[in-house]
């Protein structure tokens, strides 16, 4: 699984902690009431043509890459990162400007993890 966004770092225990990080966050989804498939992550670096890069997703496809740097900025901002990741690779939505969680840059204030799960369940197909 590889992108040309994101180089994928080799596992190892401090690489399965970065991504536990974030399958935490799928979780928190899960159990918020997303009807979620397995969703395949990767945690990376930025390569040098897209440095301001924080996750991207394959539309549609339950893949997701997150960097290190979306990690590191804590995990409110990681929570709006991979819940807006989470709607491109699983509910194929495309970014809208007038939904602060699939906004292309990151709202000046994080959404709460309230907002987040309210913003991503409305894309959800509904049964």
């Amino acid at each position: 699984m590889k992108t040309k966004k994101i180089k994928n770092f080799k596992m190892n225990d401090d690489v399965y902690k970065l991504r536990r990080q974030v399958i935490n966050l799928i979780y928190e989804v899960k159990n918020g009431g997303g009807n979620l498939p397995r969703i395949s992550v990767r945690v990376g670096e930025q390569t040098a043509k897209h440095k301001n890069i924080l996750g991207c997703a394959m539309m549609n496809k339950n893949q997701m890459w997150i960097t290190k740097d979306a990690i590191d900025l804590g995990l409110d901002t990681l929570r709006n990162v991979v819940f807006h990741e989470i709607a491109h690779a699983v509910f194929n939505v495309a970014h809208d400007e007038k939904c602060p969680l699939m906004a292309k840059e990151l709202p000046d204030t994080m959404l709460n993890k309230e907002d987040c799960l309210k913003h991503l369940l409305k894309y959800q197909p509904r049964k």
